[in-house]
């Protein structure tokens, strides 16, 4: 791992951010690295507690999680709602607690790249905060082509460290043509590496990741990751 830390970001909300994070969590806490997680905000605990209980961590969840909201929809929109304001220096005063504390510090966007955060604020932002590469993770089947170049192509414009592109499998049913042909297309439109697919998963829980991962196959795949 060269870096100190890794930022997942999405083409979009419902990748499977939070599969990936949490699963990158629990590998290298089970490769014995001293690893923390952080999403700096989030509609509900859910996601925030997921993480926590992967890394095996004892962070206070306004830690892992300082900016929460009640309502589920794009933070700036939810905040608006809900009559509070986003604090950004918040979000970095809890990113370089936990940033110092653990020698490994994986942080997860919410929704999109450019989902609004706050007035001119979006994923981007939180990536430039934590100048960590950022890893994609996308969609397999159809339409993903598009939205995984499109964000790509953003993130470029915005001079962002990419780690790569990794594909999420949302449905476990035998793959379709789209799904066995988009990494190879994604992969031809971009230099930026796609780095694989992780498995599907029924639920999010810790345990499914116990049961549903066979470890000794994914190792290649997260060790290409964090390389």
């Amino acid at each position: 791992m060269k870096s100190s830390g890794i930022f997942i970001t999405g083409t979009d909300t419902g990748v499977g951010k939070t599969v990936v994070a949490g699963a990158l969590a629990a590998y290298l806490r089970k490769e014995g690295v001293s690893v923390g997680v952080m999403k700096p905000m989030a509609s509900g605990t859910e996601d925030s507690l997921f993480l926590k209980k992967c890394a095996g961590v004892d962070d206070p969840l306004d830690w892992i999680t300082p900016v929460s909201f009640k309502t589920p929809l794009a933070p700036y929109v939810a905040s608006q709602i809900e009559k509070r304001k986003v604090s950004f220096a918040l979000i970095e005063k809890r990113f370089k607690q936990l940033k110092k504390k653990y020698d490994f510090l994986i942080v997860e966007g919410v929704g999109g790249l450019l989902v609004p955060l706050a007035p001119r604020k979006t994923c981007v932002d939180l990536i430039q905060l934590t100048r960590f590469p950022a890893l994609v993770v996308s969609r397999l089947g159809l339409g993903t082509i598009n939205h995984t170049l499109l964000t790509l192509s953003e993130m470029k414009r915005n001079r962002l460290q990419i780690k790569g592109v990794l594909f999420n499998a949302e449905k476990n049913q035998k793959k379709g043509l789209a799904e066995k042909t988009n990494p190879i297309q994604v992969q031809k439109q971009t230099e930026v590496p796609v780095l694989g697919e992780l498995p599907y998963m029924k639920s999010i829980s810790t345990d499914k990741l116990k049961t549903d991962f066979n470890w000794r196959s994914l190792n290649p795949l997260f060790k290409k990751v964090l390389k």
